[in-house]
């Protein structure tokens, strides 16, 4: 085989290994890609142990010490590409997860609409990229946020659902919190690839 053509399977084989192993961090849910509003994201449900919700989620998440703080652990979910999107689930009090987050990607302050994370959808097809249209018709009872950058769909308890539309016209994000703990989660916004 020419040199030419050796230098060139080696270069096509490194693009593809780049291109699997970008992805390689994202959930890989075991089970469902369904968004069970307002309970549970891709089988994750609120009050899950946080291994066991690692594990629903293929175990590709980072969940290591250097992801706790003040008490709230979390495991991230990101491949090597921000334009894939990205995810937590973050346990507040014994380990047991209070709230699940997913996120579009992001390119250039942009956000980016493609990759893994857009299968996971609601019954009513709604997931990352959906319009604002689309939420309010599938949700008639979804009230606005404050600031009219998302909607909420409450659960149970005080659990909610939020489907956020930082761009003001398509879901950027989807959140589900336990709504006892959403004060401390805050204080990793900072931190946290899914708070954009």
């Amino acid at each position: 085989m020419s040199k030419p053509i050796t230098t060139a399977l080696i270069a096509a084989t490194s693009a593809l290994l780049l291109a699997a192993t970008a992805y390689a961090g994202l959930p890989r849910p075991r089970h469902t890609d369904e968004i069970d509003v307002p309970r549970s994201i891709a089988g994750v449900e609120l009050g899950m142990s946080l291994k066991r919700a690692d594990r629903e989620w293929g175990r590709a998440g980072d969940c290591g010490r250097a992801r706790e703080r003040r008490g709230i652990r979390a495991c991230v979910y990101e491949g090597r590409n921000p334009r894939a999107g990205a995810a937590t689930i973050e346990s507040a009090r014994r380990r047991k997860v209070s709230s699940i987050a997913i996120r579009a990607g992001l390119h250039r302050g942009e956000y980016v609409f493609r990759g893994r994370l857009l299968r996971l959808a609601t019954r009513e097809r709604i997931g990352l990229g959906s319009s604002r249209a689309d939420v309010r018709k599938a949700y008639p009872k979804a009230l606005p946020t404050a600031n009219r950058t998302g909607f909420i769909v409450a659960g149970p308890g005080r659990s909610y659902l939020t489907f956020q539309t930082l761009d003001r016209r398509r879901v950027t994000g989807i959140a589900l919190v336990d709504g006892e703990h959403q004060g401390r989660v805050a204080a990793l916004d900072s931190a946290s690839p899914t708070r954009p």
